[in-house]
């Protein structure tokens, strides 16, 4: 094998590690937010009245969420919800994959989001009825949701994110940030 052939291996192979590791960062970085969030549920779930007494709050619709997957595969990143369905008896499963060359920017307002440019994100919904009837839908947005919205006082995740993503070889930007 020629010097050339062997250089041009290593130098993929390095690549390959390097950014391996870098997506594997992202990850992590998105499961410790997901850990903390939940545990803001927890805590934010039960009020204390002006006598010490615990008042259980009412419990809102993302209080019923379950994340069942948040994975990168393949420089994609795969995130899927459960949650109860509201108005019926039954549950739905929600996944929205994007690659990760694909997210421009990442913002906060009422919840923490991935932006992208329009029809980059797909969102699969699966509708699961207790009479056993299950219903797909596929649509395309521009904003990947994580739904982490009890977490303040993050904006240093937006760097550590964008510092993440250019390692991996994406570049993002902090988009609007409101806290």
């Amino acid at each position: 094998m020629k010097r050339s052939q062997l250089i041009l291996i290593l130098f993929t192979i390095l690549r390959f590690t390097t950014s391996f590791a870098q997506t594997t960062k992202i990850t992590q970085l998105l499961q410790t937010t997901l850990q903390q969030e939940n545990e803001v549920r927890k805590i934010i779930q039960v009020e204390v009245d002006s006598l010490g007494n615990e008042i259980g709050l009412i419990k809102q619709d993302l209080d019923q969420l379950e994340v069942t997957e948040l994975v990168i595969k393949n420089d994609t990143l795969y995130y899927t919800t459960k949650q109860k369905m509201l108005y019926q008896e039954g549950y739905y499963l929600e996944q929205q994959i994007v690659a990760l060359k694909d997210i421009t920017a990442v913002s906060k307002d009422i919840g923490f989001f991935f932006e992208t440019a329009y029809d980059k994100l797909k969102i699969i919904s699966n509708n699961y009825y207790s009479n056993g009837e299950v219903e797909k839908t596929v649509r395309y947005n521009n904003l990947f949701r994580t739904y982490f919205v009890s977490l303040r006082d993050v904006e240093y995740l937006a760097y550590d994110l964008i510092k993440a993503f250019k390692k991996a070889g994406y570049t993002i930007e902090k988009g609007s940030w409101y806290d």
